[in-house]
């Protein structure tokens, strides 16, 4: 950023920062990814789920505003730090450290000028995406040379749409740094499971049909048991999964549900029989069995409080047909993704979620929302897949040098 105003920004900013303890963990080479906005947030975290996938030894540093950072499961390779401003001093602390990254990824409302700007000056590829047009803190846009002097320290822009396009060029960017590829898939990678534990339980159900409650809260158990009551009128063969959102209540959950069906727990291993009713699934990690073995599930927590407890997304992703409640929580992006394509259903009223599982269930509506579902989960994957290989190719070549 060789402008006045480019140098007047980086002294404004130009802050002690200081680098969190979990960076010593971070391996090398890795990927730097910002946003200053909580709906691109979930692209970039989808994202470093699925290049972290893809890449051994390979870790992502994701820095998002606090909200988004919140509760954000860590994940081997992965470091998370909440960052609501542009820090270019950030910059310097990790060359420091030697933790410069092979890459740096943008999807920001507002484009952090000082850390682009300090990391194309110590030659690392900053890419943008999802961005229409664009932007820079309120002021200094203004400024003669301000905005070209930024935007040419971006090595390639990943545009949404043609319309996109026209407004890069106006600010300067050259037609060989921007390219089409659609918008990225906000779809987390598919939960996985053991084969064979999933084969062992639908021979133990007897390929009975199968309804889910997934993250269901203390304050929805009730719910769900007069659902289950509900619905067995409708199939008397039907079996109920229930997740809870603390696995620590699965033995009293037992003990309460015992009291109206046969019930068995998995954290000690009851026996599933032809008879039982509900399972209790009160162990950690095993979501991706549990939408395997379902035809149907609700999603807890979308009733009451601050909403669901697990996206959307991940039942759509396995063909599971997802009923819901109207409070979305930090979801809202993916349910309305499923919503537009009526991916989902959506009931008003505890008392409706028996009946809405009997219609989910039948094996037409299953099979039109597994399809929807798959339509979204399916849209955006090429355009992932094209900013992964921009960043895997920026990774070889830290490799190799």
């Amino acid at each position: 950023m060789r402008s006045l105003a480019g140098q007047l920004y980086l002294l404004s900013r130009n802050r002690p920062a200081s680098v969190p303890a979990a960076l010593a963990r971070l391996p090398r080479p890795c990927l730097w990814m910002h946003s200053d906005d909580a709906r691109e947030a979930q692209i970039l975290v989808t994202l470093s789920e699925s290049v972290l996938q893809k890449e051994d030894g390979l870790g992502v540093l994701l820095t998002l505003p606090e909200t988004a950072a919140q509760d954000l499961p860590d994940l081997p390779g992965r470091v998370v730090l909440p960052l609501d401003a542009d820090a270019p001093a950030l910059v310097q602390e990790l060359a420091a450290q030697g933790h410069l990254p092979a890459a740096f990824l943008v999807a920001a409302t507002v484009l952090p000028a000082g850390m682009i700007t300090a990391l194309s000056r110590r030659d690392v590829p900053v890419f943008a995406i999802d961005t229409d047009a664009p932007g820079f803190a309120s002021g200094w846009r203004h400024l003669p040379g301000f905005s070209r002097a930024v935007l040419a320290c971006l090595d390639h822009v990943f545009l949404q749409s043609p319309a996109a396009r026209e407004a890069w060029l106006d600010q300067g960017l050259s037609e060989q740094a921007l390219s089409l590829c659609g918008r990225l898939s906000a779809t987390p990678a598919a939960l996985g499971c053991n084969e064979a534990e999933r084969d062992a339980l639908a021979e133990a159900f007897r390929h009975r049909p199968i309804w889910l409650a997934v993250g269901v809260p203390e304050r929805e158990e009730a719910v769900i048991l007069a659902a289950h009551r509900e619905a067995l009128r409708d199939s008397h063969r039907l079996a109920l999964i229930l997740h809870p959102a603390d696995p620590q209540r699965g033995p009293a959950l037992k003990e309460h549900f015992a009291a109206q069906f046969n019930t068995a727990l998995r954290s000690v291993d009851d026996l599933v029989t032809p008879e039982t009713q509900v399972y209790i699934a009160d162990t950690e990690g095993e979501r991706g069995l549990w939408y395997r073995l379902a035809t149907a599930c609700y999603l807890g927590g979308s009733l009451t409080g601050e909403g669901a407890l697990v996206s959307p997304l991940e039942p759509a992703g396995l063909g599971c047909a997802t009923v819901h409640g109207r409070v979305y929580g930090r979801y809202s992006e993916a349910f309305d993704l499923l919503r537009e394509a009526r991916a989902t259903r959506m009931i008003q009223s505890a008392d409706a979620l028996g009946s809405a599982i009997c219609t989910a269930l039948r094996p037409e509506q299953a099979a039109d929302q597994a399809h929807r579902g798959w339509q979204v989960i399916s849209n955006g994957y090429e355009a992932t897949e094209t900013v992964i290989e921009a960043l895997m190719r920026a990774v070889r070549a830290r490799k190799g040098h």
